[in-house]
């Protein structure tokens, strides 16, 4: 019985640090913000964090920035980039509309090319509507679903999601990056300009 206990008692620490290459922290900061940064890339990780794993196509970063001395500093999603040495790929954060919007362009159950992409449903890829071509038919072979009523999903991302805007106070939410299938020790979030940016990688 002794021995056991002794072996459940080295196992549980080897289970805790497996789940944990899932989920990992860093933080930096600049001359204007401090930033911290945990990442979920394994679909039961996001679908922890959420409660939906995106059909395991995104990565999800939680994130916090903290202005310094009382600055304003203003808050842009689109100032974020999470960047992977595996093979060089960049992705910038969805917003809910773009993952689970109104309507959406199934491709014949196949994955859009990249440039044409606008998002994915939990089940599958999807292109989104785009405001500069309404009247676009989509590919040949291509359905339009088209619902009513808002998606729920994007409702609960949008809930979520880092709002953006003029502050001096912490501000935090979850970023969506469509990215997949990715190593922690690959991956690293960039934030702001060049001159003044911060690179936050994970292990």
């Amino acid at each position: 019985m002794a021995v056991r206990v002794v072996a459940l008692g080295l196992l549980a620490p080897l289970l805790l640090s497996a789940a944990k290459k899932d989920i990992a922290t860093a933080r930096g900061d600049n001359d204007d913000v401090g930033l911290e940064a945990t990442l979920y890339i394994d679909g039961e990780a996001v679908k922890g964090l959420i409660g939906n794993d995106l059909g395991g196509h995104y990565i999800v970063a939680e994130i916090k920035v903290t202005p310094k001395y009382g600055k304003d500093v203003v808050i842009d999603r689109d100032d974020f980039v999470l960047h992977t040495d595996k093979d060089g790929e960049k992705a910038q954060p969805f917003v809910g509309n773009q993952i689970a919007g109104q309507t959406a362009l199934i491709v014949n159950g196949e994955t859009p090319p990249k440039e044409k992409r606008g998002g994915w449903t939990a089940g599958g890829p999807i292109m989104m509507g785009s405001p500069g071509m309404p009247h676009d038919p989509g590919p040949t072979g291509s359905t339009v679903k088209t619902d009513e009523h808002e998606n729920p999903l994007k409702t609960l991302l949008d809930s979520k999601i880092l709002p953006e805007g003029k502050t001096n106070q912490p501000v935090s939410g979850l970023l969506y990056f469509p990215m997949e299938k990715q190593k922690m020790k690959d991956l690293e979030i960039l934030y702001g300009p060049k001159d003044n940016r911060i690179t936050l990688q994970f292990k």
